[in-house]
């Protein structure tokens, strides 16, 4: 008898740690899966769009006064609330373009999500994280920019304006999409991601070196391309944007009258890197026919109408995306090079 109790006690133990197993397994499954899709949520690789513009600030600092004059704890506390605020700027996106991001099929890039993919992460879509949740931590984290803007304009003496650019940063997230203002939905969303992917460089030169209207020069190729790649990126979701009446400008005036205004818009951004050209006056400035290259690229095939071509239109809104990419990274390098000479100097 108790032969049989001990092979049954073993029995039940092995079914018990094999249960325990099989459900340790799926908690870690779901644990991972839960894990992944709020890494993607943040869409990590668009964030070179908000680092990269304060980072450009930073170097044109740089570039004056030499390494000695960027205060690198100032820096670092800056480079945190740049990344608070972009993802507290996409979640709430996300959360609020759920309706338009569910029934767009036309999206660039199918299924797959990238750098140059339109209409979200599709994290919400297809329900690997809660909304409530997303929205919550949208909220947290452009709550906990506060505190960090107080101690750089307080502690670390950055400057009367370093607070209003905190919360300008978090308006300009928040009401991209979110009621009541919805300015993309509106019709002047173009136009304030234009100014709010322009004001981390203003920002990233003035906790360094205060005021100065070079930023905005140099900042004025990437100020114009920002809302013209806006505006192209509009064409693949015209339908399922039209759906839920995000009055946007291509929703608005059609996809026929915007593409001469992308045109414009594009020739206008490589004008204005003469200013750059005549403000460097040396050989650096030819780092600035790599984003002219690509730039190029999405422009003469807009100029022949091939945006009428799901697969071509995909291929301009890439280009125009990597072009406008390169616009930063460009007038980075041109400013770090500029700033090695006045240190070596």
């Amino acid at each position: 008898m108790s032969f049989l109790v001990k092979i049954c006690v073993i029995l039940w133990l092995l079914i018990f740690e094999m249960t325990l197993f099989i459900c340790l397994h799926k908690l870690s499954q779901d644990m991972g899966n839960k894990l992944i899709a709020w890494i993607k949520i943040q869409e990590l690789h668009k964030h070179p769009t908000i680092f990269f513009p304060f980072l450009l600030g930073t170097a044109i600092a740089w570039s004056g006064a030499g390494a000695g004059a960027i205060d690198w704890r100032v820096f670092a506390v800056s480079i945190v609330i740049t990344y608070f605020i972009t993802n507290g700027t996409f979640m709430s996106n996300e959360y609020f373009d759920y309706e338009t991001d569910r029934i767009n099929k036309e999206r660039v890039g199918g299924d797959r999500v990238g750098v140059t993919t339109t209409g979200g992460t599709r994290v919400l879509v297809e329900g690997l994280l809660p909304r409530k949740q997303v929205l919550i931590a949208s909220i947290l984290f452009f709550v906990a920019t506060i505190p960090l803007g107080v101690l750089l304009q307080f502690y670390l003496n950055t400057g009367v304006l370093t607070l209003p650019f905190v919360i300008l940063g978090i308006l300009g997230g928040w009401f991209y999409t979110a009621p009541p203002i919805k300015a993309s939905y509106r019709g002047f969303g173009e136009v304030l991601m234009g100014i709010g992917f322009t004001i981390p460089i203003f920002a990233g030169y003035y906790v360094q070196q205060g005021f100065s209207w070079l930023p905005l020069i140099v900042a004025l190729p990437w100020m114009v391309d920002v809302p013209a790649l806006k505006i192209i990126r509009e064409f693949p979701d015209y339908d399922a944007d039209v759906a839920v009446n995000r009055r946007n400008l291509v929703v608005i005036f059609g996809r026929e009258a915007m593409a001469p205004v992308y045109i414009l818009l594009t020739v206008c951004s490589l004008i204005l890197f003469v200013p750059v050209i005549f403000i460097i006056n040396g050989l650096e400035v030819l780092l600035l026919l790599l984003p002219a290259f690509f730039l190029l690229r999405s422009l003469i095939p807009m100029t022949k109408g091939k945006w009428r071509n799901k697969d071509e239109l995909e291929d301009i809104c890439k280009n125009g995306f990597i072009g406008m990419l390169f616009i930063l990274m460009a007038l980075i390098g041109i400013f770090l090079l500029r700033g090695f000479v006045v240190s070596l100097g």
